[in-house]
């Protein structure tokens, strides 16, 4: 459990960012930068919105800048210092990871409502919703990502423009 702006914390950061601050986080992801054991800096990103965990999505990385899901936002952090770049709110509840699409210049959210596509520089480009929601995984293809809700339902999403072109085929 991580306290805001307590000395009883289990670790203390350089950093400490949120969304919202008049909110109450319901997650905390804390991030090292460090070079051959030595520690450059270090931020904890408190989450608000549905509660996330730490899974091999929540981070995404472009060659300049990191990009970690917290909560129902997406934070973009300049390496190696940490500081904040910008945070979007990327869904209503959950954002479940992030992907950086490199032939595409762009990211790609899941989120437990929303799959959408963000500029480096944090713009939305185009969002899609489904008829439930996108928790049973998400697979990402050449043109298309792959969602499966709640459901069952797989859902083919076009990485152009959003639109979904297909579901459960």
């Amino acid at each position: 459990m991580y306290t805001r702006n307590s000395t009883d914390n289990p670790r203390s950061y350089k950093h400490e960012y949120c969304r919202k601050e008049e909110y109450q986080h319901v997650s905390a992801h804390g991030v090292i930068a460090a070079e051959n054991e030595n520690v450059l800096s270090s931020v904890v990103l408190l989450g608000v919105g549905g509660a996330t965990g730490v899974n091999e999505h929540s981070l995404a990385y472009d060659g300049k800048s990191l990009y970690v899901a917290a909560g129902d936002a997406l934070y973009s952090l300049s390496l190696p210092s940490l500081e904040l770049n910008w945070i979007a709110k990327v869904d209503f509840a959950t954002c479940f990871g992030v992907f950086w699409l490199q032939d595409r210049n762009y990211l790609l959210t899941w989120g437990e409502l929303e799959i959408g596509s963000y500029s480096a520089a944090g713009e939305k480009l185009w969002g899609t919703t489904g008829p439930d929601i996108f928790t049973e995984g998400l697979v990402i293809g050449n043109n298309f990502a792959k969602v499966t809700d709640f459901n069952g339902e797989v859902h083919k999403i076009n990485l152009n423009n959003g639109a979904i072109i297909s579901a459960n085929k």
